[in-house]
């Protein structure tokens, strides 16, 4: 019984350390398809409406310390994209009802805007990056 729960713990370990290794440049852009994975913060992508307004991301400031991890969820019925003014981050296409690959934020602290670069989409956000 012993042995096993060390097989086990070993396992564990690898895969774990395996999970963190996985998802990003080390520029804070992802490297493969997206979807899923959990994250330090989610800002979900919402569905407009002649009543709701525009299409936009909620929150539309993320507060996220360096190192941390974020993701997008795209909640509307279209295709979007999460692209850094300053191309500190791109998330690529999120189609409707799934996630952006989780990002790591790296590099110097402040604010970010990022907008959907797809065109006539006018979305805007910011992520405020805290030390």
């Amino acid at each position: 019984m012993r042995q096993a729960s060390r097989v086990i713990l070993v396992v564990t370990a690898v895969l774990g350390l395996a999970a963190v290794g996985c998802g990003g440049d080390g520029n804070g852009n992802p490297t493969g398809p997206g979807g899923g994975g959990a994250s330090n913060v989610t800002v979900s992508i919402l569905s407009g409406s002649m009543n709701a307004g525009p299409n936009a991301f909620s929150p539309d400031t993320a507060v996220i310390q360096v190192g941390q991890t974020i993701k997008w969820t795209n909640n509307d019925a279209m295709v979007h994209t999460a692209t850094a003014n300053a191309g500190s981050f791109n998330t690529g296409n999120i189609s409707a009802g799934n996630s952006s690959a989780v990002i790591t934020i790296t590099g110097a602290t402040g604010v970010r805007a990022y907008q959907c670069a797809i065109a006539g989409h006018n979305m805007q956000g910011w992520v405020n990056v805290t030390p």
